[in-house]
């Protein structure tokens, strides 16, 4: 609310049972929701995904069926909290994308930016990734914040085969001329004849 109306007692009343009575909704309508996904087929799934207006960055970046019925379900709820850091955060958690949103106040950044950290599994991190994931944030973001970067995190698994007790380090750094610079560094610890895990950072900024 602006400040002159935070001031009015009565605004401020019917504001907070604005708030309950939404709440008290957005409660009840999964349960609203009346449609077996698990009995359509996959072409019936899409036709259900253009009624509910489901865009087709979120269908795109879904992986798996699972995820397209979960943008289903979960459509009205995410189109009532569009705007808020919420909504950015559960969109991406349905399509298996982990993270969390700091606002600018969070790390000292400029007014109205903020920042998007993603743990990413079982995707190749690519140009065409951190497309489809800046017009899925701008979907859902309000109209005054500004994306400032994009940081992904992924962890990939690989049989490796060195000297017994040795320790292997490898860093990568690749810049793509795509308008963001984008560089990974990951570094592994494995023995002879195990298995080793592999953590690697990529950031995407603005250039």
């Amino acid at each position: 609310m602006p400040d002159i109306l935070r001031k009015d007692e009565r605004a401020k009343a019917f504001a907070e049972l604005e708030k309950k009575v939404f709440e008290q909704i957005s409660a009840k309508l999964p349960y609203l929701f009346i449609y077996k996904l698990e009995n359509l087929s996959d072409e019936e799934l899409e036709e259900l995904a253009w009624q509910f207006d489901i865009s087709q960055t979120q269908w795109e970046l879904a992986t798996d069926r699972k995820q397209k019925e979960e943008l289903i379900k979960n459509n009205i709820l995410l189109k009532g909290k569009r705007g808020t850091p919420w909504a950015i955060k559960r969109v991406l958690e349905l399509l298996g994308l982990q993270g969390q949103i700091k606002e600018w106040f969070e790390y000292n950044g400029q007014p109205y930016k903020f920042k998007v950290e993603l743990g990413v599994e079982n995707r190749e991190i690519t140009t065409n990734l951190r497309d489809e994931l800046l017009k899925l944030i701008n979907e859902y973001k309000n109209e005054r914040s500004y994306l400032e970067e994009i940081i992904l995190s992924y962890l990939t698994k690989a049989n490796a085969y060195i000297s017994s007790g040795t320790m292997a380090e490898a860093t990568v750094e690749t810049q793509m001329i795509t308008g963001f610079e984008f560089n990974s560094l990951g570094t592994a610890f494995v023995y002879t004849g195990s298995m080793g895990e592999a953590a690697a950072t990529a950031i995407m900024v603005e250039v």
